[in-house]
C-alpha cells in the first residue's frame, strides 16, 4: 500500500472508524497519529472492559486490540465482542509476544490477525488494506437542493436550524438509547418520529428515513434497532461535517 494514496482514499471515506484498544500512551498517540495522517479517525480506550462497553452503543470498523492490559486483557475482550456482543467487526491483535506463541490463542479468542510491536507502518498499512472497505466519495447526506428550498438560501437561517440541531442532538440521542436500554420500545417510536422531524429540518433526508425503517418494525430485536441507530448517529455526524463546510463557503 502507498501511503500517499491511503491519505488521499480514506479523507473521503468519513463513516470508516478504528477503536484503538491500548494502555500504553506512547503506543496510543503513535496508532491514532498515524491513522489520522492516513485520513482514518480513530477512539481511544484503555483496556478491554472499556472497549466492550464503547462497543454496546457505537459502531467502528476495525479494533487493534492489544493483549496484555489491567482490568480485561484483549482475548478475553474479543470473547466477549463475538459471544455476547455478536459483533464480526475484524479484530487485529496488537502484541510484544512473539506471533507463534500468541496466534493461536488470538484466532481462537476470534481475532482476524496479528500485528507485532515495534509497529510498522508497512504492517499497519496493510491491515488497514484488508479490513477497512475502500469507497469512492460518497454521496453527501445533506440533500443541498432540499435545503436551499426550505430556507431559500438564507445563511442566517441556516445557520440557527443547525444551531438548534446541534444543541439537541445529545438530548435526542441520550433518548433514544435510554428507551432501548429499558425495553421500552414504544417511547423509543414516539422518540424517533419526533427526531426525524429534526433531521429533515436539516435535509439530513435519507437519515430520516433510515429512522422511518427501524421505527415501529417488529421484526427487528432490540440489538438490530441499536445497531441500525448507532450507524444513523455515525451518518449524522457525517451530516453535520458537510453543513459546516456549506455555511463556511
Amino acid at each position: 500500500m502507498n501511503p500517499p494514496g491511503v491519505q488521499q482514499t480514506r479523507k473521503t471515506d468519513l463513516t470508516v472508524r478504528v477503536l484503538i484498544v491500548e494502555d500504553n500512551f506512547i503506543n496510543q498517540t503513535f496508532l491514532s497519529t498515524l491513522l489520522r495522517k492516513y485520513g482514518i479517525p480513530s477512539v481511544v480506550v484503555n483496556n478491554g472492559l472499556e472497549a466492550v462497553n464503547f462497543l454496546k452503543k457505537e459502531t467502528v470498523d476495525l479494533i487493534l486490540m492489544d493483549i496484555q492490559m489491567p482490568v480485561m486483557d484483549g482475548l478475553t475482550a474479543t470473547q466477549q465482542i463475538r459471544e455476547e456482543l455478536g459483533l464480526s467487526i475484524p479484530v487485529v491483535a496488537v502484541t510484544s509476544n512473539p506471533e507463534f506463541e500468541v496466534r493461536p490463542r488470538c484466532q481462537e479468542a476470534g481475532m482476524n490477525d496479528f500485528l507485532a510491536k515495534p509497529i510498522q507502518k508497512k504492517q499497519l498499512e496493510a491491515i488497514l488494506e484488508r479490513f477497512l472497505p475502500q469507497k469512492d466519495d460518497q454521496t453527501s447526506v445533506v440533500d443541498q437542493t432540499y435545503l436551499r428550498e426550505i430556507t431559500g438560501g438564507d445563511r442566517e437561517l441556516i445557520n440557527d436550524l443547525i444551531a438548534f440541531f446541534k444543541e439537541e442532538l445529545p438530548i435526542n440521542k441520550q433518548a433514544l438509547f435510554e428507551a432501548l436500554d429499558q425495553n421500552n420500545r414504544d417511547e423509543f417510536d414516539h422518540l424517533a418520529h419526533r427526531f426525524r422531524s429534526s433531521l429533515n429540518s436539516v435535509a439530513m433526508l435519507d437519515i430520516a428515513a433510515g429512522l422511518k425503517k427501524i421505527e415501529k418494525n417488529p421484526a427487528l430485536t432490540d440489538q438490530e434497532v441499536r445497531e441500525s441507530l448507532t450507524d444513523l448517529f455515525r451518518q449524522i455526524a457525517v451530516g453535520l461535517e458537510t453543513l459546516e463546510v456549506l455555511i463556511k463557503r
